[in-house]
């Protein structure tokens, strides 16, 4: 089998890159890098390559899952350590890899470190008090309605890292995969009605890791 499964980081670079502009710079890399990379056929061919979750702009990650099918097997180390020479520090890099014939993992849940930078002063007893609610409510826009979710019921941790005067720093884990997706801007955007000491300037999010189905 030739699907070669790589992990991979997404650094503050490239924080702000959608995931076309990450798709296409990793085939660019891979290219470059000779990876003899398989395409579809017909008109309009493409990489054979596929994510396990495609990352939102203005979030970074250490645990990113890509598959890629290859026309022939090279050694991964070799294809890591070439390709990586082609990407911009500090944007994209190749962790690990490994030659797979399993499918790609179903995703259940994902962990992030949330850093927000707060205009005005934060209340400890504020955010831990909206942290603690059973019931975070949020408005779902459909194509026919808007409808309201207690995404409380998607977040199964969540507690304060760090914390001054303006800087708050979340550790989440939230609901992820295709069934239901929580992103980490929305939690911050749901606790915002509650806490009213929180007025983010700024969000960074990080994705730590994926949780699998069993």
């Amino acid at each position: 089998m030739n699907k070669l499964r790589l992990v991979f980081e997404k650094g503050e670079a490239a924080r702000y890159i959608g995931h076309l502009d990450v798709m296409r710079t990793f085939v660019r890399a891979l290219r470059r890098a000779n990876v003899p990379v398989k395409y579809t056929e017909g008109f309009n061919p493409h990489a054979v390559l596929s994510f396990a979750l495609p990352l939102g702009v203005g979030t970074t990650s250490e645990c990113e899952i890509a598959d890629i099918t290859l026309k022939n097997k090279l050694p991964v180390s070799e294809i890591i350590e070439k390709t990586n020479l082609y990407l911009q520090e500090g944007s994209i890099k190749i962790l690990s890899g490994e030659y797979t014939d399993k499918p790609m993992p179903v995703i259940e849940k994902a962990e992030y470190i949330i850093d927000i930078k707060n205009d005005g002063l934060l209340s400890r007893s504020d955010i831990e008090n909206a942290l603690s609610k059973k019931e975070i409510l949020i408005d779902k826009k459909t194509k026919r309605q808007t409808k309201q979710i207690n995404i409380a019921e998607h977040i199964f941790q969540i507690r304060i890292l760090d914390m001054d005067d303006n800087r708050l720093k979340l550790q989440v884990i939230v609901s992820a995969g295709n069934t239901f997706n929580i992103k980490p801007q929305l939690v911050v955007s749901a606790l915002e009605k509650t806490a009213h000491s929180l007025n983010p300037l700024s969000i960074a999010p990080h994705r730590v890791r994926f949780i699998f189905a069993r």
